[in-house]
């Protein structure tokens, strides 16, 4: 048997744990592990405490943990506040010192989300009795960087012992201010003495500078500490090559000169082999990275990501191509983007393409893209809204009622005949300028006309839609509507509408007209990279970018699926949304005759936002249960429920707002003549 000399010189503290047992705080919300905390200990013994506090809600809880201030030196805690996750446990541990000899009382307070108290009677004796066993701690080395493991040997003595039975070490860093940094424990059952190596990763958030290991064995009512001591350096890259440069910037330099190697030979391959897009950029003239603006994709041939103010859609966009070439993708890109920016869509359709907005990308070929424009698999995603069927070109349009911010409404004109489009899109620019929207300087609604090149004469149109989308172009932005117009052709509009559609984006075209018109204004470069362009790149022109000058983007892949819906889906839209017409029709005509309907709008809005997401089983149920209350109402006014009829537009007042656009483009027209007359007159008058 060691002298107890011996043995108190290696023993730095021993203490006795006496568990007093506690009752759990269980309140509505919440239980706590300890109603109360009262433990025996030695002076200048450490003992881990643990309380477990449980989250009963489906919400989050926030707390924050003190100790009174008389248990400041006694309780040590690593952090003040908790976060409980809804219906989870967490455990929140300290430690108790045995700072002095006595007895000493007090709490600890927890606030914010949870208020207790919980009561804390600390004991602590003096050292008097020996060990049955004892540690030593020894390091490799004294000096290590905090880059490297940190490694020591553990040395267990068992003393006058066969056996122990659940003995936990523990082993944490002290730094010269005796801030505790916790390292690990391990329980062990022991028969014999043992040496062994351990291995520990610093902690990132340690400083240079000197520390002491203290590694701690408890077993039953005896608790043996060993301390060694070592310094932590800076890692070998900050160590200065002859006092002067540190090895981290000689590295640096180093890598910087090889990447300026590797930028110029670079910059000289891809010169030599010829860029396949030819633009002269102004990178500071284009619209930076903004949270608000719109993510069209990168600038061909570029990683500079390409952006749209969405303001610039209030004053019209024009996209133009050839089938195949990308042209409906790139609409669709800002179309995403403005529903990302919680902005209204209306789509006028005549092919049902734009069905597909409402179901995420399953495409494996478009989603092999996303890594190109740092977009995920998981980003894929169906966007809110609804699809309707337009089977009346005389079919009046309420698009206030559809128009909702980040939702997008499709009107589906593949039912139509081809001379019916032109007459339904001069309808419902007919009933927005008739509704009397209010002005507003926000961007509030955009509304996209595909295949709009139908209306022209050329493609078998009257002109008479495309007299109504010059005269919506020239006056919708006051109200904070933006058109977007996707075609085919694009030198057959310029002529007419050019004055009032800002931003213009040609993709890849065969039309002569517009091969022509590039050619004249921009030059041949330009055209021959627009003739080689790959499918999804376009050239985008607006005169605030670039000082006007049209440069390319490669637009990022769609986030919708590819793929229209089928007939089959198209027409269980079309029905749902029959139904809720009519139930919307007479929930109104009740509450007209003041029957409390609240409880039936409620449903009504639960069915509608079922039908935006493509949940059919769901907008079953809710219809089943909705139908037979609606019919009560009824029963009990002793009346049949009215059946909704659609309204529709005289065909006269069609024709007379036609009429009235033809008459406006005149007038832009003489308004234009006088200008440019009035620009030459003062040119003269200055030259003179």
């Amino acid at each position: 048997m060691l002298k107890r000399n011996r043995l108190i010189y290696l023993i730095i503290f021993i203490f006795l744990i006496s568990f007093v047992l506690a009752e759990e705080i269980n309140k509505e919300g919440y239980k706590i592990s300890k109603d109360h905390i009262s433990q025996n200990l030695f002076e200048g013994a450490f003992l881990n405490e643990v309380i477990v506090f449980e989250n009963l809600n489906s919400f989050p809880l926030n707390i924050k943990i003190f100790s009174s201030e008389n248990l400041n030196n006694y309780l040590i805690f690593k952090e003040n506040s908790l976060f409980l996750k809804p219906n989870a446990k967490t455990s929140f541990n300290f430690n108790l010192k045995g700072e002095k000899k006595g007895e000493v009382e007090g709490q600890i307070k927890i606030s914010g989300d949870i208020v207790e108290k919980i009561p804390v009677k600390l004991k602590i004796s003096e050292i008097v009795e020996e060990p049955y066993y004892f540690i030593e701690t020894n390091l490799e080395k004294t000096q290590f960087n905090n880059h490297e493991d940190f490694q020591f040997s553990l040395l267990f003595n068992l003393i006058n012992q066969k056996f122990m039975k659940e003995v936990n070490f523990t082993f944490y860093l002290f730094d010269s201010e005796n801030n505790s940094i916790y390292l690990g424990s391990e329980l062990k059952n022991i028969s014999s003495s043992f040496k062994e190596i351990k291995t520990f990763k610093f902690p990132k958030e340690m400083l240079f500078g000197d520390y002491k290991l203290v590694t701690t064995a408890t077993s039953g009512n005896e608790k043996v500490v060993s301390n060694s001591f070592f310094e932590l350096t800076e890692y070998f890259l900050f160590i200065k090559l002859f006092g002067i440069l540190p090895l981290w910037v000689i590295f640096s330099l180093l890598i910087f000169c090889f990447v300026i190697w590797l930028i110029f030979f670079l910059i000289k391959r891809k010169i030599k082999s010829g860029k396949k897009y030819s633009m002269e950029l102004e990178t500071n003239k284009l619209p930076k990275q903004n949270k608000e603006f719109l993510f069209l994709g990168k600038v061909a041939e570029t990683r500079i990501k390409a952006y749209l103010e969405p303001e610039r859609l209030k004053t019209h966009t024009i996209v133009a191509g050839a089938t195949g070439g990308g042209k409906s993708i790139s609409a669709q890109v800002i179309v995403e983007e403005a529903l990302l920016q919680n902005t209204a869509v209306v789509v006028f359709d005549p092919t049902a393409q734009w069905s597909g907005m409402l179901r995420k990308c399953e495409d494996k070929k478009m989603l092999n893209y996303y890594s190109d424009f740092h977009l995920k698999p998981e980003d894929a995603r169906a966007f809110p809204g609804n699809i309707r069927m337009v089977s009346n070109a005389r079919e009046l349009i309420d698009l206030e009622k559809y128009a909702h911010p980040g939702q997008i409404q499709i009107f589906a004109m593949n039912k139509l005949e081809p001379k019916d489009i032109d007459l339904f899109v001069a309808n419902v620019i007919r009933g927005i300028f008739k509704s009397d929207p209010k002005e507003t300087p926000e961007l509030k609604l955009l509304i996209v006309f595909d295949e709009v090149h139908r209306l022209l004469a050329k493609f078998g149109g009257t002109g008479e839609g495309f007299l109504q989308i010059e005269r919506a172009c020239r006056e919708f932005r006051k109200w904070g509507i933006g058109v977007m117009l996707v075609s085919q052709v694009l030198s057959d509009f310029v002529g007419e509408i050019k004055a009032n559609i800002n931003t213009e984006l040609q993709m890849r075209t065969i039309e002569e007209g517009d091969l022509e018109r590039i050619k004249t204004k921009y030059g041949d470069q330009f055209l021959k990279s627009l003739v080689k362009s790959e499918v999804g790149v376009g050239m985008l022109q607006n005169a605030e970018f670039n000082k006007g000058k049209p440069y390319f983007v490669n637009f990022r892949p769609i986030l919708h699926n590819t793929r229209r819906l089928s007939d089959e889906v198209l027409e269980q839209y079309n029905s749902y949304n029959e139904t809720v017409d009519q139930i919307e029709f007479e929930i109104e005509t009740l509450e007209k005759k003041k029957v409390d309907v609240f409880d039936l709008k409620m449903e009504l809005k639960l069915v509608k936002d079922k039908i935006m997401t493509g949940n059919f089983p769901v907008v079953d149920i809710y219809l089943q249960g909705l139908k037979p209350r609606l019919e009560k109402q009824w029963e009990k006014l002793g009346e049949k429920p009215p059946k909704l009829e659609k309204k529709l537009a005289d065909l006269a007042e069609i024709k007379k707002s036609v009429e009235e656009a033809r008459k406006a483009r005149e007038e832009a027209e003489k308004t234009m003549k006088g200008e440019i007359k009035d620009g030459e007159k003062d040119i003269k008058e200055k030259k003179d």
